[in-house]
């Protein structure tokens, strides 16, 4: 694959997350590992630092914003992100173009918003948090339950932040919207916990090596409270994204219901391996993982996507995929490249857990544009509406014609 546009993957993704990021400090609504994760970025150069300076402040927003509401970014993704389909639907509003320069820091604000596929005001100045009323659906959030060795059932989103569980020599920390597994000494009995993701609901996990994993709604992760014998397995159904600690001693391995596997060898990558999908997508962020399905295997580098067709057992590996729309779920975002509707309404029926019905012919027109995942579900469908779908909601049913 091409370095520079794996470097321009990484680069998008990392934006995003930094803009998130930079958003959250001015709600103040940070959990302390963002924080961490802020500061990390804002002390590896004077750079960010002076960037992240320019953005929060008051001159900027007063005087700077309404320049950038007005950046055309149907011309911004094409120019930079290469979106394909003149016909789908681009989630941003027509605007002449400026005609005015930027100072330095303003160009990389810009950077930081379009290589991202965002704008600032829907970054930065999020409405307050969505409110339900008789006919609103509001978004999913962090929301899971664990199911410890003795079948004991701990729904995540009730405990309050702190040790919720002891299983032999590790204990289950709750802290700021994730689960660690925190081990006090060894162990060599085998124990099995299951934490799952409801529709509406996504949640973090540190396991007891280190390795972080993030599942996406409508998942489950089954693993080890703690890693014996010679590597370390567990078992994953839906999606889920994973930065794996490295250890050359015990290989790293993703079991998917369908049979297939994944070796890893220390390194962050995205499986999507949803029942209701036609095909399982392995995409390797960084690092280095092999894919092995009813004997057949193969090895991904950095950038590349594995693709297996349901009841199949070829992989086919495709490069220069565009990471932001692969982990836009895990940044509380619907990034859609040249999606048709259906494609589109699986991912909405898991995050907002709604009912999807279809009315008479579809459209074959593509989508494609960036949405927030913390929008009702109104917003989004209204975004949806512009491309030419229509919607009826009866409760939690939403009809598409």
């Amino acid at each position: 694959m091409n370095e520079h546009k794996h470097a321009e993957g990484i680069e998008m993704e990392e934006s995003i997350q930094v803009a998130g990021l930079i958003a959250g400090h001015l709600r103040e609504e940070l959990t302390d590992a963002e924080k961490i994760h802020l500061d990390k970025w804002l002390s590896a150069s004077e750079t960010n630092k002076a960037l992240f300076d320019e953005l929060v402040s008051k001159q900027f927003h007063h005087s700077e914003l309404p320049f950038f509401f007005d950046i055309d970014t149907d011309k911004a993704w094409n120019r930079l992100a290469t979106a394909k389909g003149d016909n789908g639907l681009m989630v941003s509003h027509e605007a002449t173009s400026p005609k005015r320069s930027l100072g330095p820091w303003l160009w990389a604000a810009a950077a930081v918003v379009i290589t991202g596929f965002l704008l600032l005001k829907t970054l930065f100045f999020v409405p307050p948090a969505p409110v339900a009323t008789a006919h609103e659906i509001l978004p999913g959030g962090n929301k899971a339950t664990l199911t410890l060795s003795d079948g004991t059932v701990i729904p995540l989103s009730g405990v309050a932040d702190g040790g919720i569980a002891s299983q032999g020599n590790v204990t289950v920390v709750k802290l700021d919207g994730m689960v660690q597994y925190q081990p006090k000494g060894e162990s060599n009995e085998m124990v099995y916990n299951t934490i799952q993701t409801p529709k509406g609901g996504k949640y973090q996990l540190v396991l007891s090596d280190g390795t972080v994993a993030w599942l996406n709604a409508s998942s489950s992760l089954r693993f080890p409270i703690a890693f014996n014998g010679t590597d370390r397995v567990v078992e994953l159904k839906g999606e889920g994204f994973f930065e794996v600690s490295k250890n050359a001693k015990k290989p790293f391995r993703v079991k998917l219901e369908d049979g297939g596997e994944i070796e890893v060898f220390g390194t962050a990558f995205n499986v999507n391996a949803y029942q209701d999908e036609q095909m399982v997508k392995t995409t390797l962020i960084e690092g280095k993982i092999g894919i092995s399905v009813e004997g057949v295997q193969r090895q991904l580098k950095a950038g590349q996507q594995a693709r297996v067709m349901k009841g199949q057992s070829s992989i086919v590996v495709a490069d220069g995929v565009e990471m932001d729309e692969v982990v836009g779920w895990k940044n509380d975002l619907f990034v859609f490249k040249s999606l048709d509707i259906k494609s589109i309404m699986r991912q909405i029926s898991r995050w907002y857990d709604v009912e999807v019905v279809y009315v008479g012919e579809l459209s074959n027109e593509t989508f494609s544009g960036v949405v927030s995942a913390k929008s009702n579900l109104s917003q989004v469908l209204k975004i949806l509406e512009e491309g030419g779908v229509a919607f009826n909601i009866e409760g939690r049913k939403i009809i598409v014609k």
